[in-house]
C-alpha cells in the first residue's frame, strides 16, 4: 500500500491536475510555502517523539518563471498571498527552528574584549621630570645672561617657566644697548618682583637656578 501511496504521490507531482496547472507561477510557490510551513509542524511533532503522523507533502514543480526580480521578492509575494492563518503558523515554526539551530547566546564584547592596557611593560617614571614637564631654562634667560643683565629668580618659578615655554613668542621684549650693541631682550615688568615671592616658590626657583649655574658657570660661580 506504501507503494502505492508513493506512485499516486509521484504520478500527482509529474501529472499535476487540471486545477494546480491553471495555478500561476506565484501561486504554485505560496501552495510550496503552505506545503512547507506543513511539513515543518509535521517534523516538529515527529521531534516531539508523536509517531502517528502523517507524511510530508511533497512540493510542486516549477514551471520557468517569465517575471523579472530576485526569489527574495518572488517569496514575499507569495508569502502575502497565504491566509492570515497560515502566515501566522509558519512564522511559529520559522521561529522555532531558529531557536533550535542557534541555542547559544552571541558572546558579549566584554568577553571578547582585547587586553588593551598591561602592567608589566610599564617603564620607571624619570626622576628628572617636574611640575613643569621638564621644560629646562628657556633661551630669552639665556640671552638676558648673554647680554650681562641680571636674571630675577622670578624667571626661574614652575609658573613662569612654563609661561616663558608656552607664551615666549608673544611676550614683551625692550631694545637695550650694551657696550654699543643693541639687543632685544626679554621686558621683566611682565613679571612680578623676586621680592614679592612666598618662601615656597623663592625655594624652587632658587633650586632651578643652581641648576642652571652648574650648567652654564664656572667652578667658582657653582661654590
Amino acid at each position: 500500500m506504501n507503494s502505492a501511496s508513493s506512485s499516486g504521490a509521484s504520478s500527482s507531482i509529474n501529472n499535476p491536475s487540471p486545477s494546480l496547472r491553471q495555478m500561476s507561477h506565484d501561486q504554485l510557490v505560496a501552495e510550496n510555502v503552505r506545503r512547507t510551513t506543513d511539513n515543518l509542524a509535521l517534523q516538529l511533532r515527529r521531534d516531539a517523539g508523536d509517531t502517528n503522523v502523517p507524511a510530508d507533502e511533497p512540493l510542486l514543480p516549477l514551471p520557468p518563471n517569465p517575471s523579472t526580480g530576485n526569489k527574495l521578492q518572488q517569496w514575499v509575494a507569495a508569502f502575502t498571498q497565504l491566509s492570515p492563518s497560515s502566515q501566522a503558523q509558519g512564522a511559529v515554526v520559522l521561529e522555532s527552528i531558529q531557536t533550535k539551530t542557534n541555542p547559544a547566546p552571541r558572546p558579549t564584547t566584554s568577553s571578547i574584549a582585547k587586553v588593551l592596557f598591561d602592567s608589566t611593560k610599564e617603564l620607571p617614571l624619570s626622576s628628572g621630570l617636574d611640575s613643569t614637564y621638564n621644560f629646562g631654562i628657556h633661551h630669552l634667560i639665556q640671552d638676558l645672561a648673554t647680554a650681562g643683565e641680571y636674571c630675577p629668580l622670578t624667571l626661574f618659578t614652575n609658573k613662569n617657566t612654563e609661561r616663558l615655554h608656552r607664551e615666549g613668542h608673544s611676550l614683551k621684549r625692550s631694545k637695550v644697548h650694551v657696550n654699543g650693541v643693541s639687543h632685544h631682550l626679554l621686558d621683566l615688568s611682565q613679571f612680578e618682583s623676586e621680592r614679592d615671592l612666598d618662601p615656597l616658590t623663592w625655594q624652587e626657583a632658587y633650586q632651578r637656578y643652581l641648576t642652571w649655574i652648574a650648567d652654564i658657570g664656572d667652578q667658582q660661580s657653582v661654590k
